[in-house]
């Protein structure tokens, strides 16, 4: 599986499956009021206050450059267990 990381493809799923979470997360938080607690992934930060949108743009496939994207498919894992 090691050969996947980085997959612009997988990226993009990963991507997309943030977006629902957000999307769900969003949903219920509209109704119940945010959950303030720490961010796993950015511990200095409330983890409802974090902007995925500018996080999801940061952390994308990078042409050209498979270290950084290899890098990022990580941070987009971590971004999955932090929400």
């Amino acid at each position: 599986m090691a050969h996947l990381l980085g997959h612009p493809g997988c990226m993009a799923s990963l991507q997309a499956d943030l977006r629902d979470l957000q999307g769900a997360i969003a949903d219920v938080s509209s109704r119940t009021g945010p959950a303030r607690f720490p961010s796993w992934k950015f511990p200095n930060k409330v983890s409802c206050e974090l902007d995925l949108v500018v996080l999801l743009e940061r952390y994308s496939h990078a042409e050209g450059d498979p270290e950084f994207s290899q890098h990022a498919h990580v941070v987009l894992l971590e971004l999955v267990i932090d929400r």
